[in-house]
């Protein structure tokens, strides 16, 4: 038993079993010792691929829109991202806007909206070529005039998970406990979450997650933004979706060394967590911050529009070589990672 599994029995024993968001936040975010607290390759050597991973095209292609959408704003702008882990999108994105669009550099600062002591300091490390145009932020932001990028941050936060019982009509609560010596799977009670009008076709032993901390999260960044638009890009399903087949998890799943484990209690601490997010209920709240607009598309088409834009002005980014193709291909194929996330964005003007 490692350091933190010992810290959850702990927890149980003196608490009782404990909700299934409670077992993620500690899994991932326990100070020192969770999954995104400890300094982690990302690609070949890691757990999982990101976006980032790929490539500093990644980066290029969100800075070459990002600068466009900033040039519709007047005076002072920010540039903000959360879940930025080590720092490399970030840095990507300024070295462009650096290289490519200093005027917008120039009056651009960027805000990293960063919890953890830890990752603070991986992305001051990455990112000391920019000391003076980078700002961290540990709480909320209250309010911002420029553009918000999320990447695979929303399906990293910590989720309900709840089971439908067909016999009582109600959806159970599921939680962690404890039994011989080993963390188990218990129903903590019955659940307020609430689906009508789907409910009366959801099959028994249906498992979904609620996303409650991202959504709420979504909630605020959209009332924060005074002026300009908010983008996550992320592994979002419609509601319908979540009402498959019975399956174990829902949509909650875990990955270690590659590879997929569907026993989200296992190698606790050292597997990654995550759980697609409801599209719709992320667009509920969002419309209901007062948001003049949204678009949702796949990321393949998210890049293809961007890419269109950059062939009709091809001198303000940089020479198409041979290993942007590769990287661009790879974003945007559908058996690679531009079916697999989706973009979301969401704008105030």
């Amino acid at each position: 038993m490692n350091e933190l599994e010992q810290q959850i029995h702990d927890e149980i024993g003196k608490k009782g079993p404990i909700p299934f968001s409670r077992f993620i936040e500690l899994a991932l975010y326990a100070p020192n010792l969770g999954y995104y607290e400890k300094q982690r390759e990302v690609g070949m050597r890691g757990d999982f691929y990101t976006s980032v991973s790929v490539g500093s095209l990644f980066g290029e292609l969100l800075a070459f829109q990002t600068a466009r959408w900033l040039d519709e704003l007047k005076g002072p702008v920010q540039l903000l991202e959360a879940g930025a882990h080590d720092g490399r999108l970030a840095r990507d994105i300024l070295s462009f806007l650096r290289d490519w669009r200093p005027e917008v550099y120039e009056r651009c600062e960027l805000l990293l909206l960063e919890p953890s002591i830890m990752r603070q300091g991986w992305q001051q490390e990455t990112l000391a070529e920019f000391k003076g145009k980078v700002k961290w932020i540990s709480d909320e932001v209250a309010g911002f005039q420029g553009v918000f990028i999320a990447n695979e941050l929303l399906d990293a936060f910590p989720v309900e998970k709840i089971r439908w019982d067909g016999k009582r009509q109600t959806w159970l609560q599921m939680g962690v406990g404890m039994e011989e010596g080993g963390l188990v799977e218990v129903i903590l009670g019955e659940s307020l979450f609430k689906a009508d009008p789907l409910e009366g076709s959801v099959p028994d032993g249906c498992v979904m997650v609620e996303n409650v901390g991202a959504v709420n999260y979504w909630g605020k960044i959209c009332s924060a933004m005074q002026e300009g638009r908010a983008v996550a890009l992320d592994y979002f399903v419609e509601r319908e979706e979540f009402f498959l087949s019975p399956r174990e998890n829902g949509t909650l799943r875990a990955y270690h060394q590659h590879q997929r484990v569907d026993d989200i209690l296992a190698n606790v601490g050292d597997q990654d967590i995550t759980a697609s997010v409801d599209l719709d209920a992320v667009l509920t709240v969002a419309r209901g911050e007062g948001v003049d607009g949204s678009r949702f598309t796949s990321q393949e088409k998210f890049f293809m529009d961007i890419f269109s834009q950059i062939t009709e002005q091809p001198e303000a980014f940089p020479a198409w070589t041979a290993e942007r193709t590769r990287q661009f291909q790879t974003l945007v194929h559908p058996e690679h990672l531009g079916r697999n996330f989706q973009a979301l964005e969401c704008w105030r003007s």
